[in-house]
């Protein structure tokens, strides 16, 4: 009988490592990203344009106050330039911002560049509100679009998440990075097939020259890794591993110093009943990310469905020292 194994989930803006464990049972399927390598890509947005109210609805700035058109957008860039500061100063952007949008609010400027105030810090459930508020001011601000369904994403808000990315195709039909994070949602959607036909859109788009790649923040192959492993993920959920693994080792060796392609692979293999392969996929993983408890445990697991009870052991040994209470749930499995 197959043991538990553990994955984690993730969400994160770059490529760090950020740790969260929960169970899934052996056997089963993949629904979401594993450690980092954030599957999800992020591009800061931009500031919003200091030219002349150019960004607002119904044509004129409804200014409640009366200012000028000079100093509208002297307000908007005093923003910019604190949020954009080498150390920025978000108090004083968020505060020039809210007084932009309290003067012209019918103006999308200033409820978007709230929102990129509000993003940069991880608060997606106001930046949410701002990048609404800007839409709804003037339905055509392409700017407010991916952060918004990003922000979404963040919240776990995947059909919402999953509505803006098809809204921002529309916009921009070429773009990988909307693609795998469509991708992404679908998976946390638990649409896989749509993910699949996602993630493959994301790998053409990007090519194997990059051509048709818009080079942004993050590397042409960091964001194929991405798509890759996404696709890996959608074909777990669909429960056909080998394709899974295909896809997933593709995606380990564009970026072979990526854990969390390799455990995500490892995880794959043993639903698929490759043991042996599963196991150097861990070794690997620990290879990378020595102190990865899940790791250890996965590995033993492992080792386990293989019979090799003394190798499960050594790990357990080394589990001891960085998990306590995995270690305990690990010699239960052992000497059950």
């Amino acid at each position: 009988m197959r043991k538990r194994l553990f994955w984690l989930g993730c969400l994160a803006f770059t490529a760090a490592v950020c740790v969260t464990a929960q169970d899934i049972t052996g056997g089963g399927s993949l629904t979401r990203d594993i450690t980092g390598g954030a599957a999800l890509i992020f591009r800061a947005p931009q500031n919003p344009s200091v030219n002349s109210g150019g960004a607002t609805g119904g044509g004129r700035v409804k200014q409640t106050k009366k200012p000028t058109v000079r100093q509208q957008d002297s307000i908007i860039a005093r923003a910019n330039a604190a949020r954009s500061a080498p150390k920025p100063r978000y108090e004083e952007a968020e505060q020039q911002y809210q007084l932009a949008a309290q003067i012209a609010p019918n103006d999308a400027r200033a409820f978007a560049g709230l929102g990129n105030v509000y993003v940069d810090q991880g608060k997606f459930a106001q930046a949410v509100d701002a990048y609404q508020r800007a839409i709804k001011v003037k339905p055509d601000y392409n700017g407010a679009y991916l952060p918004l369904a990003f922000s979404l994403a963040r919240l776990n808000r995947y059909p919402e998440a999953i509505d803006l990315y098809k809204e921002t195709l529309k916009r921009d039909p070429n773009s990988p990075d909307v693609y795998n994070n469509l991708s992404f949602a679908y998976n946390h959607n638990n649409q896989f097939q749509e993910a699949v036909e996602a993630s493959q859109q994301a790998i053409k788009l990007l090519g194997e020259t990059g051509e048709a790649y818009k080079l942004g923040f993050q590397e042409r192959n960091e964001v194929r890794s991405y798509a890759y492993k996404n696709l890996g993920n959608a074909y777990n959920g669909l429960k056909r591993y080998d394709e899974a693994a295909t896809a997933l080792k593709k995606s380990s060796e564009i970026e072979p110093k990526n854990a969390s392609a390799h455990f995500n692979l490892g995880l794959t293999l043993y639903n698929a009943g490759r043991y042996s392969e599963a196991i150097e996929s861990y070794k690997e993983v620990i290879k990378l990310r020595p102190n990865l408890a899940q790791a250890y445990f996965n590995l033993a697991l492992t080792y386990v469905a293989i019979h090799d009870k003394p190798a499960a052991m050594a790990q357990y040994e080394t589990l001891k020292g960085l998990d306590a209470d995995l270690a305990k749930q690990l010699y239960d499995a052992i000497k059950h």
